[in-house]
C-alpha cells in the first residue's frame, strides 16, 4: 500500500495585510516536522502543495529534508490547485451579506481581528455554505470545493501508485474534505473535521487499488516532542 501524508500548512500570518504567507511561529512548526521526518527516517517519495503561498513555502520547507531542494527523489514540488483552501474572506462577506451580521463585529477593541469571534463567524457561514445558502456569483459552491479535493486526491492515487509515501501539503478545510472522502462521510461531517486541525498537523491516509484508509488524523508527534509544545501548537 501506499501512505499520502495529508499537512496542513504552518500558522499564517491571521491579522495581518497578507494572511497567504508563513508567521515566524508558522515556519518554525513546519521545521520542527522536518526535523522529526529526519529523525524517524520518513522516506519521502513526491511532495504536492497547493498554490497558495502558505502551501508552497510549507511544502518547501519539507523539502529542504533531502538536502537538495528537491523533496523528493523523482523530482520537484509539484503544485495542483484540487489542494486550495476555500476563500473563508468571500465566504464571511457572502454571510454578513445574507444574515446581516456585519463583519465590524469580528474585531476585538484594538481593532485586530478576535479569533474566537472569527472562529465563531466562520462555523456560522460554514454551515450555511453547505447547506447551499451562500451560492451566489464569486462564492465556490460546497459541492464544487468538495468534489475538486476528491478528485485531486484520487488523482493523485492512481498517478503515484503503489508502495509510495507521498507528501501533500494543504490547509484545513481541504483536509477535512479529503477525509471525509475516504470515510464517506457527510458534509457537515467534513466540515467539522476542518475546525479541529492543528498547522502542521499530520493525517495520513493508506491507500491501494480497493482501499483508502484513514491512518492517523491532526498528529503533531513534532510539537508535543518540544520542552514546552504550548505555544507550538495552535488552531489560527
Amino acid at each position: 500500500m501506499s501512505t499520502i501524508h495529508l499537512i496542513r500548512h504552518g500558522q499564517a500570518s491571521f491579522g495581518s495585510a497578507d494572511y497567504d504567507r508563513l508567521s515566524s511561529l508558522g515556519e518554525q512548526q513546519v521545521m520542527h516536522l522536518r526535523d522529526h521526518y529526519a529523525r524517524i527516517r520518513q522516506p519521502v517519495d513526491a511532495i504536492y502543495s497547493g498554490t497558495l503561498q502558505r502551501q508552497r513555502s510549507t511544502a518547501e520547507i519539507l523539502a529542504s529534508l533531502h538536502g537538495d531542494g528537491s523533496g523528493s527523489s523523482s523530482g520537484g514540488i509539484q503544485q495542483h490547485s484540487a489542494f486550495n483552501e476555500y476563500d473563508a474572506e468571500v465566504l464571511l462577506k457572502a454571510h454578513a451579506k445574507r444574515s446581516g451580521l456585519p463583519l465590524t463585529a469580528l474585531q476585538g477593541p484594538n481593532a485586530k481581528p478576535d479569533p474566537r469571534a472569527f472562529q465563531r463567524r466562520l462555523e456560522q457561514a460554514g454551515r450555511a455554505w453547505i447547506a447551499g445558502e451562500l451560492d451566489a456569483r464569486g462564492v465556490e459552491p460546497w459541492r464544487v470545493f468538495r468534489s475538486r479535493v476528491a478528485e485531486g486526491l484520487e488523482e493523485i492515487m492512481r498517478s503515484e501508485g503503489r508502495s509510495r509515501q507521498i507528501v501533500v501539503c494543504s490547509s484545513a478545510g481541504t483536509i477535512g474534505a479529503a477525509v471525509g472522502h475516504v470515510l464517506g462521510l457527510d458534509d457537515e461531517g467534513a466540515l467539522k473535521l476542518s475546525w479541529t486541525l492543528f498547522n502542521s498537523s499530520i493525517t495520513r491516509i493508506r491507500y491501494d487499488d480497493a482501499r483508502r484508509n484513514l491512518e492517523v488524523f491532526n498528529a503533531v508527534p513534532h510539537l508535543e516532542a518540544q520542552p514546552d509544545p504550548r505555544p507550538l501548537v495552535t488552531f489560527r
